[in-house]
């Protein structure tokens, strides 16, 4: 797994990238849905603020074309620096100004914004530079780069002696880190092809066939079994985004402090990491499609008892969480391959985000219905209507003959 890190260059560069990256924009959607709840304990708030980080990402789909076209490394630069950017001014602002709820709405939304621009150009990156055969390998790595970074930081956090997030630390660790991510992105040298270097000078004179371009993305969410399994996504979207603005009340009625929702939000990339790790171990054993289900079963089984043990065992509810998330991570990892893989590698950018944007729909919708959900139903119960849901998109996935008919996922695409 590392040997290929070590061997590439520009490989490494893109994993050093994700890891301060995704540590910092992780950072920054933890402390804000928590900054939010402690300022105001409204969970429409909380909904608004869910919604704000997902609702850029809707219109993914619009930009897909153009990162296809444009200078993906540039793309990048570009939106990274943006989200520093954003950190930044909200430090200023925090030690100097006060603001309303409404400041902190824009914020997110830029920042999501910028983030709705680096994914694909990101996306259609990795496979440029990275081997087909090697991008589970390559994504896997990624993940644990990402997730050793997050817990080391974590820990540091966990450990401040103060029972408050000290939000001034928390924008500057942010900054610091998405500062040293946008580096890194200026340190990769990726030289194009001739084909993409013809491509980005001919952008301008082909915008009359955007739409036909953002046609050819859609039209491979309509093929077969990713169909399916895009639907089963914008279920864990929905449904995750319903529980992810309830989650800083959960922890605040069961447990009652800032560090104890830091704790659990850190011990997602421990989660994720266990993803990584059932990945490389299942890939090559068993058919995605028993792969998926076992998936989507033991996820909503875990998130039920997580809630049932959080205020009886503790020790117990964190298993569970792990569990939860790890088979999460074992969902997203596989689909986000599929990807990677299925499309022309001209077309992956516009693919991407247009899986991106049906995922985002449904997850800004679901993060407004659960800010409403919030304040008419028992916190327990919120949580108890995802896990039932992942359950239910189990079995919808064993009566689909697409997915049924899944073989391993080394030999998909290999005919493309």
């Amino acid at each position: 797994m590392f040997k290929l890190f070590l061997a590439n260059r520009n490989f490494r560069n893109l994993t050093l990238f994700s890891t301060f990256g995704g540590v910092g924009r992780g950072l920054f959607s933890i402390f804000m849905m928590w900054a939010i709840h402690a300022m105001y304990q409204n969970t429409v708030y909380t909904g608004i603020a869910g919604f704000m980080f997902g609702v850029p990402l809707v219109a993914g789909f619009l930009v897909g074309p153009f990162v296809d076209r444009w200078n993906k490394t540039i793309v990048l630069r570009l939106a990274e620096f943006t989200k520093f950017c954003v950190v930044a001014v909200m430090l200023m602002v925090h030690l100097y100004f006060y603001v309303g709820v409404w400041f902190y709405f824009l914020c997110i939304f830029i920042f999501s914004a910028a983030a709705m621009f680096s994914s694909p150009a990101f996306t259609a990156l990795l496979p440029r530079v990275v081997d087909g055969e090697d991008l589970v390998t390559a994504n896997a790595t990624m993940n644990i780069f990402g997730i050793i970074g997050g817990l080391g930081l974590g820990a540091i956090i966990i450990a401040m002696p103060s029972d408050e997030l000290d939000f001034a630390w928390l924008y500057g660790i942010t900054a610091v880190l998405l500062f040293i991510a946008a580096l890194f992105t200026f340190i990769f040298r990726y030289k194009q092809s001739a084909t993409e270097n013809y491509e980005v000078a001919e952008s301008k004179t082909l915008l009359r066939t955007y739409f036909g371009e953002l046609g050819e993305g859609f039209s491979f969410i309509k093929r077969g079994a990713l169909l399916f399994f895009t639907a089963a996504i914008m279920g864990i979207s929905f449904f995750g985004d319903i529980a992810y603005v309830n989650f800083p009340r959960l922890i605040d009625v069961r447990l009652g402090s800032a560090s104890g929702y830091m704790l659990f939000s850190f011990l997602a990339l421990m989660g994720n990491m266990i993803g990584s790790f059932i990945c490389k171990v299942v890939e090559s054993k068993f058919k995605l499609r028993k792969i998926l289900v076992a998936a989507f079963v033991f996820a909503g089984a875990a998130r039920i008892m997580f809630v049932i043990t959080l205020g009886d065992n503790f020790t117990r509810a964190i298993l569970m969480y792990l569990i939860y998330i790890g088979f999460g991570s074992v969902i997203g990892i596989f689909y986000h391959v599929l990807i990677q893989k299925l499309p022309p590698k001209n077309l992956t950018g516009r693919v991407d985000a247009a899986t991106r944007s049906v995922s985002a729909v449904a997850a800004a919708i679901g993060a407004l219905a659960g800010g409403f959900l919030g304040t008419a139903l028992y916190v327990d119960t919120v949580f108890f209507i995802q896990g039932g849901a992942y359950l239910v998109i189990a079995i919808l996935l064993c009566l689909s003959k697409k997915i049924r008919s899944l073989p391993k996922i080394s030999e998909i695409g290999k005919d493309e």
